[in-house]
Order: C-alpha cells, then structure tokens, then sequence
C-alpha cells in the first residue's frame, strides 16, 4: 500500500474540488417514482397482460388438446410452462416492486444529507 501522502495525492474524483456538484432534482425522481409504480400496478392488475390476464389465458388444460397420449404428454409440458412461466413473471414485479423501493429510498437519503448539509451551513 502506498504512503498516505501518496494516496491523498491521487486522483480520485472525489477530491476534486472542480468537479460539478451532484444535483438530484426531487420533482422529477418523484414523477418518476409515480410512473414506476402505475406500471408496477399494471402488470399486477387484471388488465391485459397482467400476471392474472397471462395466468388466464395461457393456462392450456388436456381438455384443450386432446385424450391420445401426445396431446396428453403436450398438456402436461404446456403445464409445467404455464406454472414457470406464471413464477418468473411474478418474481420479475417483485424485483421491480424491490428497485422501486430502493430508487425511494436513495432520493430519501439525499433528500436527507441535503438538509443536514443546509442545517449545518446555516448553524
């Protein structure tokens, strides 16, 4: 490991005291965060192409191919689609719900190191 010396003097960005300042602007993270979550009740909804809509309308029975043994082999594959299919789906809005989340709490934490900030310049 280099000297201290050596290390203050590099050029890691966050010593530049020329560098822009970081600007979160809160109106349009809050515009965001509200399309985000209309698309996120989309897909979790019952309109088309939601999770149930999918769930509906691709789950394919015996009934819907047929009693001879390929139709049945065919209706059960389709089956253990359907079930992945339906999970993946699932756990795609729940990591979308998760990013959502974590979007939120990063404006947060801004929002409060900004006021900190604000606060102990004018104290």
């Amino acid at each position: 490991m280099p000297p201290l010396e050596d290390r203050a003097a590099s050029p890691w960005p966050g010593l530049d005291k020329n560098r822009p300042a970081v600007e979160i602007k809160r109106d349009r993270i809050k515009q965001l965060l509200k399309a985000l979550e209309e698309d996120v009740a989309r897909l979790e909804g019952s309109n088309e192409g939601a999770l149930q809509d999918m769930r509906s309308m691709t789950n394919l029975t015996e009934a819907h191919f047929g009693t001879w043994d390929t139709a049945k082999d065919l209706a059960r594959t389709t089956g253990k689609a359907h079930v992945k299919i339906g999970a993946v789906y699932q756990d795609t809005v729940a990591k979308y719900r998760a990013a959502i989340e974590l979007l939120r709490a990063a404006a947060y934490n801004y929002q409060n190191a900004e006021q900190a900030s604000t606060t102990n310049k004018t104290s």
